[in-house]
């Protein structure tokens, strides 16, 4: 291993006396791996050598503190503030506007400094050129991305005005950056790219540095960038710096080796303490190369491939997965398997893909729903979206909150709704802040709360890294936020903070010398492993396709030998070749699937393996076993515990729609009903078809009820009360609108977009309703939306139960001593049916479930009164109503026996019928020996909201 080779070099030219040594890394993990190498040399104590990372050893030449990434992206938009202003731009940007061209720019600074680059020259080369140019055309598709962000309404199509903003900017980069080097200085602050100039310029303050070290050591580095060299090359000539080079012939002799760019110029200028291997030309063992249909595939084959390896038990440690593809962690995680004893992550992690990053988004946006309704109401779905959040969804008060706002597809949720939660997180996040900055002390009160619910899982070990990491560019955030003079606005906060975090990728760091280590691939400089295991070998993701944003065009990066996409290609051609040295195993997997996200063809690291190495290549191809297999049926035993929760059918009423479920299938009946499965819903701005049929009812509701007021009780209609309705419709309409979609008929709904279409639709429906109510006036509004039930004595078990039957039915009136049954319909229901035998069919297709469910409303009305009351029934179906304009009949017909409407003894005939119909249902219903199963009609699943929960 290369690190103990180092260890072993360094202990026999040094010895015991090594405390006067500074050894020098790229980066931080292989300086844990050599003082465990270095100890096993050793047997008593010595004074141990310095071991620091390149970053850490060059800050010791400076006293000035190395601001922070956040701290930098203020300064340097406070420098863009003032130099356009005094060049006398004043169309300044805000600063959650400028964040992402910062970010860019910070990039750009950086690699200037540490190549020890002119600003005033490159800038002036570039703005030259874009002169010359007259034009764009060596912006990327991405470059022109980020511009538009920064530039309202930017478009590549106004090239003279686009061009002069673009010109005006470049140009005035040079004072940006000076400006900010400025205010660094004022902050006695500096940056790893100034320590760089500094130290190549011999102006940096702390003279003492390099210190007393009798020897620089410095291990493992491969890319330098300009600074690096020249101070390297100084103090090999000082005498003071010697070299540790991982190196191999195979890629340092062949000048065409990609894998070869950096080390060929590093022998050459510094030599190397080590001999260079040969382990890559000289290896016997072959490398397993596995073809995946699909990164699912990868993922599946993964526990087989660490289960082959003969000491993953005894030394996980030596076994490594590496990731081509931050994305693949979570799903690596969880498809390990149990026999592996303990896993190490060490990468970077995109804080926006993880559950923190969401949650603090949302609580964004709730609280800037509350801050617009002035803490009175909420918009529905930011609240939706924290009640179904991962860390929440299974907290009683957000399942019971989120099942009133989809059940009653609630859309502006009152403050009524959720003043009583007493979960922590939700009382407090619900809770408006007093003043925008608040939201910081929010977010970290309720990541703190989070924190407690961890537990010691490996995905909670992430999950708590994850949330440290927020929780300190919180406090970052929240301190430089307090420098700021101006008022500020909770949406420049939040826009601000998820910038901040968006940005953010978080080094996942854990135990390396314990555990099978998971990481990616530049996180492997400098450490050796026995078995290795590489996911996502693709080519465009093994050598990474993109690079890292910047505005400097390809050619001037190239005449000023900045990083280019060779370069960076030779650095993960490096990673991965010097892996292949040491190994005793290595199997490395592709996505072989042709699709829009990538060729299906392995990286060309894979193919140079086979064309210029004479290492065996062994080749395999794994898939995913998606061939169908038959369904085993659905049937649910009605034990004790079932049976018991039917009885709650003697307390709350089965209704028409339940049994109509039932007659649909069984199953279906079982999740809805007894287990409370919801449908899920469409839950759109736009309201469905059930809202528009439920701000129909409420506003037929509402005229009738105000007309009744009116008439101080008298509940006659007449053809003249009708038109006084018809110039209340927009009232009814508007009170409609506030019920159903905040559940108070006051609220005032803003009408834009969809809601202006809805509201037509329902004005137009509402006055075809009312235009047949003034045909079939005079009558008498006996009941609005009232819930009637009635029971049905059923023997279960030699036991009678008592089951009520019931629901709300939307209107009774009377005319000439007869009740009529209206029921309002928006959708595709008909007045026909063929028999009541049609009624429980279940394998028909003409099953009218409107005609059932009116005539058991007809059925428990009756039951009401001691009498047998005569009564009609029908539809206002208001989708045929303007179709048959003059002519619309709301009477049900039988077709079985003639196209003549039901009367009221026709109808109470069929109603007898229903009934003697109905019981053996309901007897079936609670019949222990009849289960729950799935319907036969597999062409009713095919719209079914249960079907992929049965297997359908």
């Amino acid at each position: 291993m290369f690190l103990q080779e180092v260890a072993t070099d360094l202990y026999n030219k040094f010895g015991k006396d090594l405390s006067r040594l500074a050894l020098v890394f790229p980066n931080k993990r292989p300086s844990v791996y050599f003082r465990q190498h270095l100890g096993n040399l050793i047997d008593g104590p010595i004074w141990s050598p310095d071991l620091m990372t390149i970053h850490e050893f060059i800050q010791l030449s400076t006293r000035q503190l190395t601001a922070d990434r956040l701290l930098q992206s203020f300064l340097l938009y406070e420098a863009y503030a003032t130099v356009m202003l005094e060049s006398g731009d004043t169309n300044i940007s805000t600063y959650e506007k400028f964040f992402s061209l910062g970010e860019i720019l910070l990039n750009d600074y950086t690699e200037l400094e540490s190549n020890v680059i002119s600003h005033k020259d490159l800038y002036t080369t570039m703005a030259d050129l874009a002169a010359i140019d007259q034009g764009f055309d060596y912006l990327t598709e991405e470059q022109k991305e980020y511009l538009q962000r920064f530039w309202k309404n930017f478009s590549m199509e106004k090239l003279s005005r686009q061009k002069e903003k673009f010109l005006q900017l470049w140009q005035q980069l040079p004072a940006i950056f000076e400006k900010f080097a400025s205010l660094l200085v004022e902050r006695n602050l500096t940056t790893t790219g100034n320590i760089y100039r500094n130290l190549v310029k011999d102006s940096y303050d702390n003279k003492e540095f390099p210190g007393n070290y009798e020897k620089l050591v410095f291990i493992g580095f491969n890319a330098l960038n300009r600074a690096e060299l020249q101070l390297f090359k100084k103090w090999k000539d000082e005498g003071l710096a010697i070299f540790y080079f991982d190196a191999d012939v195979h890629y340092t002799e062949d000048p065409l080796q990609e894998a070869g760019l950096f080390l060929r110029r590093n022998l050459q200028l510094f030599g190397n303490e080590l001999a260079t291997s040969n382990g890559i030309n000289n290896s016997v063992r072959p490398i397993h190369i596995i073809a995946a249909e699909g990164n699912a595939a990868q993922v599946r084959v993964l526990p087989q491939l660490l289960e082959s390896i003969p000491d993953i038990k005894e030394n996980p440690e030596r076994v490594a997965v590496f990731l081509g593809d931050e994305k693949q962690l979570l799903p690596v995680l969880h498809a390990l398997p149990a026999s592996v004893p303990f896993i190490n992550i060490t990468m970077g992690y995109g804080l926006a893909q993880s559950p923190v990053f969401s949650l603090v988004h949302i609580i964004i946006r709730v609280q800037e729903s509350l801050a617009q309704n002035k803490g009175k109401r909420i918009y529905y779905q930011p609240l939706l979206q924290l009640l179904q959040h991962p860390y929440l969804y299974e907290v009683t008060d957000a399942i019971n909150l989120a099942a009133e706002i989809n059940g009653r597809s609630l859309v502006s949720i009152p403050r009524e709704k959720w003043m009583h939660i007493e979960e922590k997180r939700l009382k407090h996040i619900l809770e408006v802040v007093e003043k925008p900055i608040d939201i910081i002390a929010l977010i970290k009160l309720v990541l703190e709360i989070q924190a407690k619910e961890t537990t010691t899982t490996v995905m909670a070990a992430l999950e708590a890294q994850l949330l440290t990491a927020t929780y300190l560019q919180l406090n970052r955030l929240h301190d430089l936020l307090l420098q700021f003079t101006h008022p500020l606005s909770l949406s420049f906060i939040g826009e601000t903070l998820m910038n901040i975090l968006r940005a953010q990728s978080v080094p996942l760091e854990g135990e390396p010398l314990k555990g099978l280590q998971v990481m990616g691939l530049l996180e492997s400089r400098g450490l050796d492993f026995d078995h290795i295991i590489m996911l996502n070998v693709n080519e465009g993701a093994l050598p990474k396709k993109a690079v890292a944003p910047t505005f400097i065009p390809d050619s001037i990066r190239r005449a000023y030998g900045l990083s280019v996409m060779e370069k960076q290609d030779a650095i993960f051609a490096y990673v991965f070749y010097r892996l292949l040295q040491r190994s005793k195993s290595v199997r490395c997997l592709y996505n072989n699937t042709i699709d829009d996200k990538g060729t299906g063809e392995q990286s060309r690291f894979l193919t140079q393996l086979e064309y210029e190495t004479k290492i065996p290549i062994i080749r395999s191809v794994v898939q995913l076993d998606i061939a169908p297999r038959a369904k085993d049926p659905i049937t649910i035993q009605k034990d004790a515990a079932i049976l018991q929760s039917l009885r709650k059918y003697t307390a709350t009423a089965l209704s028409p729609s339940a049994i109509n479920t039932y007659l649909e299938c069984r199953l279906r009946f079982y999740f809805q009903n007894l287990v409370g499965i919801k449908e899920p819903e469409d839950f759109q701005d736009e309201i469905d078809a059930r809202m528009l049929g439920n701000i129909l009812h409420s506003a037929i509701e509402f005229l009738y009820i105000r007309l009744q007021e009116s008439k101080a009780g008298d509940k006659c209609v007449l053809p003249a009360d009708i038109d006084t309705m018809l110039q209340w419709v927009p009232w009814a309409i508007g009170r409609g609108f506030g019920e159903c979609l905040a559940g108070d008929a006051d609220f005032e709904v803003e009408y834009s977009g969809s809601y202006k279409v809805i509201r037509e639709v329902v004005r137009i429906y509402v006055q075809e309703v009312l235009a047949n109510d003034k045909l079939y006036a005079p009558f008498q509004i006996w009941n609005l939306e009232e819930r009637f039930d009635t029971t049905i004595p059923i023997l279960i078990k030699g036991e009678t139960w008592k089951i009520k039957l019931g629901g709300i039915i939307d209107r009774v009136d009377i005319k000439n001593g007869i009740y009529r049954i209206i029921d309002y319909k928006t959708g595709k229901d008909t007045k026909d049916f063929k028999g009541v035998s049609s009624f429980f069919d279940r394998e028909g297709r003409d099953r009218n479930k409107a005609a059932l469910q009116t005539f058991l409303y007809t059925y428990v009305l009756k039951k009401q009164f001691d009498s047998d009351i005569p009564v009609v029934a029908g539809l206002y179906d208001v989708r045929n109503m303007r179709k048959d304009a003059g002519k619309f009949d709301w009477r049900f017909r039988d077709t079985s026996s003639g196209n003549d409407p039901l009367d009221h003894g026709a109808v109470a005939t069929m109603v007898a019928d229903t009934m003697d119909g109905l019981v053996p249902v309901i007897e079936e219903i609670f019949n222990a020996d009849i289960p729950f199963d799935q319907t036969n009609k597999i062409e009713k699943c095919q719209y079914c909201s249960y079907a992929t929960l049965c297997g359908r």
